[in-house]
């Protein structure tokens, strides 16, 4: 656990000082308080389901940004081979990787709780539909960040990461329009299930925290570190 915590340091490090990280932070802060006023405005109402699902698809954006780097840029400048030589294993370089961007990612996430305060400041939300909408959105987002970390391994460079982690998402969202509701076959069963709307939107948006969706995130997300792991430590040895 001392190998993982310095190499997380060495990523957040890494993360906060580059100008990127102040951009995506700045938009996402600006647009989620922009929306959150629009839907306050519209609707009247003390109620967070539209901003939660509007984070969540503006993190499915932001996710691909913010793991481009992770390994696609160590594999293009050749700093992955000092990194390997180092005495970590490989699986202690995924895991810090990924927790430095879960630490981003809550940097992300937790300023807009001030919404829900203003919601209770000026109004009597109910608060079970905040606390699972958030608890979803970190779900989502940290699966976000898994599937971007595969994503990264697999290339060469951060543009091809982002690009390859925004279609695998997107594509991942889209099944949910090619199959009915009522379908009951194994593969419309199959694709609903690996379709991660079913799991987060009208779910822990409506204050549903259920354990076939929190272990759907978790086991998606816990596969994508260990494919990750394979495909690091395959082409560390090509």
């Amino acid at each position: 656990m001392r190998n993982v915590a310095a190499l997380t340091k060495r990523e957040l490090v890494a993360y906060f000082l580059s100008p990127m990280a102040y951009i995506i932070l700045t938009v996402f802060i600006l647009l989620s308080g922009y929306i959150f006023f629009e839907i306050l405005s519209m609707s009247q109402r003390a109620d967070m389901t539209g901003i939660i699902s509007f984070m969540a698809w503006l993190l499915l954006f932001v996710s691909p940004m913010l793991t481009m780097r992770l390994f696609a840029d160590e594999f293009e400048s050749g700093t992955i081979e000092t990194l390997m030589t180092a005495p970590v294993t490989t699986l202690e370089v995924v895991l810090s990787k990924y927790l430095a961007s879960l630490v981003f990612l809550l940097v992300l996430i937790v300023p807009t709780t001030v919404y829900a305060g203003i919601l209770f400041a000026f109004g009597a939300p109910d608060p079970g539909p905040i606390v699972a909408g958030y608890f979803g959105l970190l779900l989502v987002g940290a699966f976000f960040l898994a599937v971007g970390m595969v994503a990264s391994a697999c290339v060469r460079t951060q543009i091809s990461a982002a690009i390859v982690t925004f279609i695998i998402l997107l594509s991942m969202d889209i099944l949910r329009f090619l199959i009915r509701t009522d379908a009951v076959d194994p593969l419309s069963k199959a694709m609903r299930y690996v379709c991660f709307s079913n799991h987060f939107f009208g779910v822990f948006t409506k204050g549903i925290i259920d354990s076939r969706d929190v272990v759907y995130f978790l086991t998606t997300s816990v596969f994508c570190l260990f494919l990750t792991t394979v495909v690091v430590t395959v082409r560390k040895w090509r």
